[in-house]
């Protein structure tokens, strides 16, 4: 039985965090000893500690007014939460980070047998960084977070969730990496069909729409919008996600605004968050994903082990790995409203079978054992 420490900001709802629930729940199956170790005390998904546990380091991610000695008393907080769970005499063999700040603060802490699990567009992340600036301003932003990216991750252990992110992040960021691979994030398609049986009386009883994702902008569900008017489909549309930051809230009131401005406020849903979304893209009649960037899109994944159509711009990275063979006629450019429009139309009237061959590379068992094998 091998010790699993699972690193990662909060539990709030987003795909990220659901599959840290999914690596749990997976290496728990294989008997293994699970913990998630969260910076803030944050949890919305469901969870169960029957199967791993959950441990905290702070109740909302700040100990001190200054970012410098927050980030060192939330590493000595980190080091000392290990300790306090290896004082049982069996140590970690291996912890998997699973965000930015995770990612500093274990490596701050010296963990052993640390690894990075890289999860979205580096360099677009990057860009977003000086996206609006000009002049000067612009170049001392790409200088600070060039060297910001460089010293969180170079000599690190990086592994990358889709292939198109190894070269995103040595070649586009020039990260020079002590070792790094891809490995696919395990999905357990029982847990998934299983979950996806439960009955929710909310859901449409007519035929529906679905994209499933946090409202803001790097999901662009503003194209979305667009290019569902303009496909003329009467089906409505549900958009199911949360808000969190002040920049989220803004962006999901420009969203309701730009509804209004197409007159389809009476086709549109916000069902909320979904603790469990599976139902939901069971029964949908078509996924569509709209965004602008991405590392490998669980939900892309979620649907497709549903059975249920889908339609995707091609961004960095993840969906040209995801839609293979014949779907990849319904991958569309990155804000072409015209294709995307004319995939959810296509799709509607015609989707070819979903090939084994597409799922078969996300097969839990497959990807939790090249995990294991980091411990030796």
């Amino acid at each position: 039985m091998k010790k699993i420490g699972l690193l990662i900001d909060t539990l709030i709802g987003g795909g990220a965090e659901r599959i840290v629930l999914n690596f749990a729940e997976t290496f728990n199956k294989f008997g293994h000893d699970v913990h998630i170790i969260l910076v803030e005390n944050k949890i919305e998904h469901e969870v169960d500690t029957s199967l791993y546990h959950i441990h905290y380091l702070s109740e909302n991610g700040v100990l001190s007014k200054s970012k410098f000695f927050n980030k060192l008393k939330l590493t000595t907080k980190l080091k000392e939460k290990v300790k306090e769970i290896q004082s049982d005499g069996k140590k970690f063999d291996l912890f998997i980070s699973n965000s930015e700040d995770m990612d500093l603060l274990g490596k701050k802490a010296k963990l052993d047998n640390f690894y990075i699990r890289y999860r979205n567009s580096m360099y677009e992340y990057y860009k977003s960084k000086f996206k609006n600036t000009k002049g000067l301003k612009k170049l001392r932003r790409q200088l600070k977070f060039f060297l910001q990216f460089k010293n969180r991750y170079d000599n690190q252990n990086i592994i990358t969730v889709s292939k198109a992110l190894v070269d995103d992040i040595t070649l586009k960021m020039g990260i020079k990496p002590k070792s790094i691979q891809n490995i696919y994030n395990p999905f357990d398609f029982e847990s998934i069909r299983k979950k996806a049986e439960i009955l929710d009386e909310n859901i449409p009883k007519e035929k529906y729409i679905i994209y499933a994702a946090k409202f803001e902008n790097r999901k662009n569900q503003k194209l979305l919008l667009e290019a569902y008017k303009k496909s003329n489909t009467q089906l409505p549309l549900v958009l199911i996600g949360n808000v969190h930051t002040d920049s989220d809230k803004e962006y999901l009131k420009e969203l309701k605004e730009l509804i209004i401005k197409l007159g389809i406020e009476n086709k549109v849903i916000f069902p909320g968050f979904q603790k469990n979304p599976y139902p939901w893209i069971k029964n949908a009649e078509l996924f569509v994903m709209s965004s602008n960037s991405e590392g490998l899109p669980l939900v892309l994944v979620e649907a497709l082990i549903l059975g249920t159509k889908v339609v995707s711009t091609d961004c960095p990275t993840g969906p040209s790995e995801l839609l293979i063979g014949n779907l990849k006629e319904f991958l569309s450019p990155v804000g072409d409203v015209d294709k995307l429009s004319k995939n959810i139309t296509n799709a509607l009237n015609y989707y070819p079978a979903i090939e084994d061959e597409v799922l078969d590379r996300f097969n839990a068992e497959y990807s939790v054992r090249k995990y294991l094998d980091l411990c030796n």
